[in-house]
């Protein structure tokens, strides 16, 4: 493998080169400047072939089919020899079947290509040369500086080089690689000097280890040039990895190490490879006993003519002397002869009608609007039809957690504080035994303190900037006195900041109808020596400044507004035409002579906070003034429409009819005291509290809280709807605004800014597996030390001290039932901390931090020293967003049979409470856990354990949940034990996987002589390999990319869509192909076999009963339309049934429909209707062939032509007879085909072309007899009543099928009795 990665990096001019297996690569690319960029180097690739590969690779794929291989030999042949029928009949329709498959294989490539280009095309920013250029995504080299921008996904493997981040760090999201939305932090590499753009690729040479699959490992170093010639370290923390997304850092810069198929992700992913269905292995099966009984047939027929021709002939004198000599040539020619005559017994025709079936049935599930999701305008997608069938038999369903099961969405629902159980109502907390309703002005001591501890012990971070920046920006929105355009109402409302909450602004209420299409957008960089400088062009990069003179290089493209989701990096300003003076905002800041202010020490902003005008949320108050307002911004209350105001400045001097002023308040000009209006003030009251429910919500939007935890962006949001705002963190002072409610109108409101809080942060004791628990330490403005701790009930009761006791105990009460309704519990603890405690705790965690041995062990110790006597403070409820649905779709897939293993990169705590929650892991279920095992010793212990609990237990469910680690040791040592284990089991959970591990888990389940159909169903980057691995891949289009979904068989929008893709097109399409390929069999064996029966009475001559048009039209008109109606239509069980009756799933799994007592009864039915069929006619012609109206014996091919006549007629209501689903327009399909004969036969019956057999006028004269007729009619009677009669016998007995092979099923059970254990 490494030398295959020597190969590929050094092909094509590749910039690396490898020393003993290490790469080096020199930053920013090589000194040779003259030497030519390799392009192409990033490129990745999931197609199958390419123009020069399509056809040969196509071709070869197609001919491994045994009946396309068979065609084309029997072609081959009937060109060769005197063939009794015309070459052309097996020419065409191989053609026509080839054709159309290798043109639907290519369409489905072409597809993925385009899919590929998409993200090979996407622009990448690089650094060559000093100079900044923008690059297409494949041209990416390794060392190339790459520049990633704030919520842009990274192309390649980055080495991290530059942050625009104060300490150096970068925030990536990996949900792409390990299915984890949280928050990660990268560092750039400590000591690594700060130098120029134009300077950095003479930083020096990256070496680091040859790329693995393995996402949490990375060794390398830098080697400084220079004098010093220093070299640093590199570790996983230093790489951003392809896939990842960097958040909450406005752009970094990194050096790209592995690039194209040898990242980590691609590393990661499977290689496209073909998918059969598994139905296949049936088809094959029978055409194996077809093509056996055509040889036997052949042999039969060659033996038998030779014995006519040595003792039959010479005796019949009339025939002529018989001839002496027997010549090889004609051994061939008469054995091959037999051989082109009956090739009809194999279908191929039945390969061309799959094909159709199967996509047109994948169109039927793109139409379903059940599968439908509106919000999205997402329809489902099927992107491997071949694959429609193998819905219906999955036995082994492997799942994603997060994204699939999982919205990954905290929602903070219940808390415990004080011993008091209390609901979580948005803006307020209802207290669950007085319902009573408490906003923050009314919570107690104890209320305010949770809250508190909640706002600040987290490591939550604030996207773009803090808040007084946006308070900054919104002063500088004042118009000038040169601001005279005014828009109409229906103009976009202004942006605010936190601190208009409370306080209205006259200037914004008005404001919010300004023009403000002359805008432009301000991006403030500062310089590292905290030079601060303005530039006017939002698409300028904070990292691409020259440190020479504090210019700025541009970028030479047009000022574009780039606008995420969440944010936005610039400032928007209205730029003052003509004014004549520059006016002075509100904190003394001046404005620049062309109206842009200028604003000292500041860092990029957040997207402003947006609320909608007292007008929108009141719009029967009439018409606001459409006047230019000029006066100071805070000049009347918030959330008054300007009906109610004083008479504003410019408005007109006598108020619309119906319209009430006020006089304001001569107590405070923010007065909320009740206007004289006659109507209802709870209407008001209710739109005001709607209105600021909409203005919070909108707010903490704004902020984009980014955590490493969405338990913590839960507990967050939640604060900060309740009026505690985290506002962010300020060289770690974290700084916590208490924005009360305004919804009592007769409280005063003063003008000031809310209060706000500021806390020190002094230490982060962060969160492990093994503490199950985090702190903080903070400084509060008095200056005292507390800590809060914050984790699992368990792990923070026993640090409580004893006063705590009883509160203990009634708050672990209320964490139990938090856990009965499946929320994700934490318990909340503080205390102060002395200053002699503070110095000691330094002291010990310096002298731990310093250690080279033991060093984690000392730390926690430490910890956990200071983490004692707390008191506990209360306990949370959050719950896990569940997708919708979801634990039906589990609990109905496990009644259809179908079990499920969840796959997940999460840790075993969460992975475990999302799968009680949703219904994975019965509630009652057993539940047997293998964590940390090192060696095979121990995992067969573990196994056997397992193996005799589900022995003994017996009737009890019992669950497997296994950590990455001892999965991997499974793998490796004892897969086969595992595996067996395993799938005894009611559910298993496997948590903290590679993408790798995942596929390899799928993969083992599939060597199982079980012969399990297995699906697998993610949402990211990092379930590919798992999806691709699978018989059937099935992909959620989330919120974390789509390549999920571009690589998988089917994909729709949410995890519940997955029950009726299962139960309802699963099941028919299993059905609907059972009977397609059945049918082909039978009536190709009515055809033939008639064939068989008249070479009897010819002395075997090897002359064919039909005319060669009937050989050409049975399979494409005849019999073709009926079949193929019905194979995308039929439907044994109606939706709803299906749907509620998860158990008739069963009844399709393992193709029971295609096993051979159905083929053998389909079989039996083909051989008496043949029989039948040629006696009735043959007995006929024989004993009165006086049949035509006008008196006259019928010819030789009027026989053949009744033949065909009936053959048709028998095997299309054969089919109506065995249909369920019955419409008028499938009835239809079989008159048409029915018809179809009739026209086809009689056109060419009244043209004498004499090419293969004369049947001239033949049909017409069978058609103008009576007696055909009747005799018509009694031989399809004759036919299909066993048919019907047994059909009828099973509907009204409820006989059911069976096994033909006496004892199978008894045996198989007494297998599974007498297995044992391992050891």
């Amino acid at each position: 493998m490494d030398k295959f990665f020597e190969r590929l990096l050094r092909k094509r001019g590749s910039r690396v080169s490898t020393i003993n297996d290490w790469l080096q690569i020199q930053i920013g690319g090589p000194e040779d400047v003259k030497k030519k960029k390799a392009k192409g180097q990033n490129r990745i690739k999931s197609t199958k072939y390419t123009l020069i590969t399509f056809l040969p690779q196509n071709l070869l794929e197609q001919f491994r089919r045994i009946a396309n291989f068979y065609f084309l030999v029997m072609t081959i042949i009937s060109l060769l020899i005197d063939s009794p029928v015309s070459p052309m009949t097996s020419l065409l329709p191989l053609v026509f079947v080839i054709a159309v498959t290798a043109a639907k294989q290519g369409y489905e490539d072409v597809l993925r290509y385009r899919t590929d280009n998409v993200v090979n095309a996407s622009p990448v920013t690089v650094i060559r040369d000093g100079k900044e250029a923008i690059i297409k995504s494949e041209d990416v080299g390794p060392g190339d500086l790459v520049v990633v921008e704030r919520d842009c996904d990274v192309p390649c493997d980055l080495v991290l080089l530059r942050s625009t981040d104060p300490h150096g760090k970068c925030f990536i999201t990996t949900a792409n690689l390990d299915g984890e939305s949280n928050l990660k932090t990268l560092l750039v590499p400590r000591d690594l000097p700060t130098v120029d753009l134009s300077e950095m690729h003479k930083l020096g040479m990256i070496e680091c280890e040859s790329p693995t699959t393995d996402l949490y490992s990375f060794n390398g170093k830098i080697e400084l040039k220079g004098s010093e010639g220093r070299v640093l370290p590199l570790s996983a923390e230093n790489v951003l990895l392809r896939g990842s997304r960097v958040k909450n850092t406005e752009c970094v810069i990194g050096c790209a190490v592995y690039t194209g198929m040898i990242t980590k992700l691609q590393l990661n992913s499977r290689l496209t490879r073909n998918k059969n269905a598994s139905s296949e292995t049936y088809i094959n099966r029978f055409l194996i006993v077809i093509l056996v009984a055509l040889i036997a047939i052949v042999t039969l027929l060659y033996f038998l003519k030779r014995y006519n021709e040595l003792f039959v002939i010479p005796k019949l004198t009339y025939l002529g002397d018989a001839t002496d000599s027997y010549s090889v040539k004609q051994f061939l020619q008469d054995y091959l002869s037999f051989l082109i005559l009956f090739n009809y017994l194999i279908p191929i025709s039945l390969y061309v009608t799959i094909e159709l079936q199967r996509v047109i049935g994948s169109l039927f599930m793109e139409w379903d609007q059940e599968l439908y999701e509106s919000e999205t305008d997402q329809p489902c997608v099927v992107n491997t039809s071949n694959l429609n069938e193998e819905l219906g038999q999955i036995n082994i369903l492997f799942s994603d957690k997060t994204g699939t099961l999982t919205k990954n969405e905290m929602n903070f629902q219940q808390c415990s504080i004080g011993g008091s159980k209390f609901l979580f109502k948005k803006t307020r907390l209802e207290d669950e035994e007085t319902k009573a309703l408490l906003d923050i002005n009314k919570f107690n001591a104890n209320q305010r303190i949770f809250f508190q501890a909640l706002s600040i012990c987290h490591t939550v971070q604030v996207a773009s900037g803090s808040l007084e920046q946006a308070d900054a920006s919104n002063s500088q929105k004042e118009p000038t006195a040169g601001t005279a355009a005014v828009a109409n109402k229906t103009g976009p409302p202004e942006m605010y900041s936190i601190s208009d909450i409370t306080e209205e602004s006259h200037n914004s209420s008005q404001q919010s109808e300004l023009n403000v299409s002359h805008t432009i957008e301000n991006s403030v960089s500062s310089h590292p020596n905290n030079g601060n400088f303005t530039v006017t062009s939002s698409d300028v990069n904070p990292l691409l400044v020259s440190d020479d003179g504090y210019g700025v290089e541009r970028r030479k493209r047009p000022v574009v507004v780039k606008r995420s989701p969440n944010f936005a990096r610039a400032n928007r300003v209205h730029i003052a035409g003509d004014s004549p003076a520059s006016p002075t905002d509100q904190n003394g800041g001046g404005a620049t002579g062309n109206g842009i202010s200028k604003q000292p020490n500041m860092r990029p902003i957040s997207l402003q906070f947006q609320r909608s005008t007292s007008e929108r949320d009141l719009p029967q108050f009439g018409e606001a003034n459409t006047g230019p307002v000029l006066g100071h911004r805070r000049a009347h209350s918030y959330g008054a429409p300007n009906a109610y105001l004083s008479n504003p400045l410019g408005a007109p001097s006598s108020p619309p009819a119906g319209v009430l002023f006020r006089s304001p308040s001569t107590a405070s000009r923010e007065s909320y005291a009740a206007p004289t209006f006659t109507r209802q003030p709870t209407m008001l009251v209710r739109a005001e509290s709607q209105r600021r429910k909409n203005e919070i919500r909108d707010f903490i939007f704004t902020l984009d809280y980014q955590a490493s935890s969405p338990d913590e962006k839960a507990l967050v949001e939640a604060c900060a709807n309740l009026g505690m705002v985290y506002t962010g963190d300020d060289d770690e002072v974290l700084r916590v605004r208490i924005v009360p409610p305004h919804m009592d109108y007769k409280r005063p409101f003063t003008s000031a800014k809310p209060k706000e809080e500021t806390f020190q942060r002094l230490h982060v004791l962060e969160f492990t597996s093994d503490r199950k628990r985090m702190s903080v330490i903070v400084k509060d403005a008095e200056g005292r030390r507390w800590i809060y701790t914050k984790g699992a009930e368990s792990y923070v009761f026993p640090l409580c001290a004893n006063s705590s006791a009883d509160l203990v105990t009634k708050t672990d009460a209320h964490i139990s039932d938090f856990a009965r309704l499946g929320l994700r519990t934490l318990a909340i603890a503080r205390r102060q901390i002395a200053d002699a405690e503070y110095q000691d705790f330094l002291t010990e965690l310096a002298q731990a931090n310093s250690s080279l041995e033991n060093r984690k062990q000392l730390s926690e110790e430490c910890y956990a020293k200071i983490e004692s006597n707390l008191d506990l403070l209360g306990a949370t409820a959050v719950e896990d967003a569940l997708q919708d649905d979801v634990a039906d779709t589990l609990v109905s897939l496990q009644a259809a049979g179908i079990k499920i293993w969840v796959l997940t990169g999460d840790k075993v705590e969460t992975a475990l409470n999302i799968a009680l929650s949703c219904g994975h892991i019965p509630p009652d279920a057993k539940k047997y856990f293998i964590i940390d095992c090192k060696n095979r010793e121990e995992m067969l212990l573990h196994l056997n354990a397992l193996d005799r609990e589900i022995i003994f237990g017996i009737g009890q469910e019992c669950a497997l949940l296994i950590d990455g680690k001892s999965l991997g040791v499974a793998l490796a040592e004892v897969s086969s034990e595992f595996r067996d284990v395993a799938v005894k089991c009611t559910a298993v959970l496997c948590c903290r996987l590679s993408p790798l591990q995942k596929s390899e888990v799928v993969s083992l389940i599939k060597s199982s002589n079980e012969n399990y159909n297995t699906a697998s169903i993610g949402d990211g980057a990092n379930d590919v390999s798992m999806i691709q691995e699978a018989h059937v891949g099935i992909g959620i289009m989330g919120r974390e990319g789509r390549q999920a979904a571009r690589c998988a068989d089917f994909a729709f929008a949410k995890f519940c869509m997955l029950k009726r893709l299962l139960l309802v097109h699963g099941h028919y399409h299993s059905v609907r192909l059972c009977l397609l390929v059945l049918y082909f069999f039978y009536k190709n064996i009515v055809f033939m076999g008639i064939m068989f029966l008249f070479q009897f009475h010819t002395l075997f001559s090897s002359s064919s009963v039909y005319d060669s048009l009937f050989l050409t039209l049975y399979n494409v008109i005849y019999t073709s339309l009926p079949i193929l109606f019905i194979a995308i239509t039929e439907k044994p069980y109606t939706e709803e049934k299906l749907m509620q009756t998860p158990q008739l799933y069963k009844k399709n799994t393992d193709n029971k429909q295609l096993h051979w007592p159905f083929f053998l009864m389909w079989m039996l039915f083909a051989i008496y209707h043949s029989v039948i069929i040629f006696y009735f006619a043959f007995c006929l012609f024989s004993y009165n062939n006086v049949i035509l109206n006008y008196g006259q014996t019928v010819a030789f091919s009027c026989f053949g032509t009744l033949l065909m006549w009936t053959v048709v007629v028998v095997v299309n209501l054969k089919l109506w007879l065995e249909s369920m689903y019955l419409s008028f327009w499938y009835i239809f399909t079989i008159v048409i085909s029915i018809l179809g004969f009739v026209i086809t036969t009689v056109i060419y019956n009244v043209i004498n072309l004499d090419y293969d057999t004369d049947i001239y006028w033949a049909y017409n004269n069978l058609l103008a007899s009576l007696p055909v007729w009747l005799w018509l009619l009694l031989t399809s009677v004759a036919c299909l009543v066993p048919d019907f009669t047994i059909r009828m016998l099973q509907r009204a007995l409820n006989i059911k099928h069976f096994s033909i092979f006496p004892g199978k099923q008894r045996k198989l059970k007494m297998r599974e009795k007498a297995e044992n254990t391992y050891l």
